[in-house]
């Protein structure tokens, strides 16, 4: 039997691949918010969203079933989701460690609050807690450092099928010349 790796993928296994992730780490977001008693701070439920709309676009790609630049467009909207997350998950590790700045409940609260999405779910996206408040680790690390791991993973991944897409084309282009 032929040995398959990384490469072998089709477009439609990489963006179901892609999906599988956040929405795994959004079910266990809620596991730790009803379960655990973890509230949510409005930087947690930009990060939730953040998930989401990686989750939504790699969800449409693998439906989609794109061609190269489709999926080369598609990658690129997701690395702009995962460029917001990773910025609002430094932005809340930075409110951690300096708590003088809490977000709190200001005006990013209200914004995050009143999105659309907090009104239909607002069980998942509905901001209650401190951005300051120091949960307890989960395997050593904090929650938005968690968070921070999982959108450089999915950046690193989504840079390294835009480099393999981009380049095989590239690739098969001289050889037909």
């Amino acid at each position: 039997m032929p040995k398959m790796n990384l490469t072998d993928l089709n477009r439609r296994q990489v963006f179901k691949a892609f999906a599988i992730v956040p929405f795994t780490l959004l079910a266990a977001a809620l596991l730790l918010q009803h379960f655990a008693g973890h509230k949510p701070c409005p930087l947690c439920i930009l990060q939730r969203e953040g998930f989401l709309l990686v989750g939504m676009i790699a969800v449409a790609a693998a439906i989609h079933n794109p061609g190269r630049r489709a999926a080369l467009a598609y990658l690129g909207a997701m690395l702009l989701a995962v460029l917001a997350g990773m910025g609002t998950a430094m932005r809340h590790l930075w409110v951690i460690h300096h708590p003088m700045f809490d977000c709190g409940f200001d005006v990013i609260e209200e914004v995050v609050n009143g999105m659309f999405v907090a009104k239909l779910l607002p069980q998942i996206f509905l901001a209650s807690g401190e951005c300051a408040h120091q949960l307890d680790p989960i395997y050593g690390l904090s929650v938005p450092t968690w968070s921070l791991t999982w959108y450089v993973i999915l950046f690193a991944a989504a840079v390294f099928f835009i480099f393999k897409w981009s380049t095989a084309s590239a690739a098969r282009a001289a050889r037909a010349v």
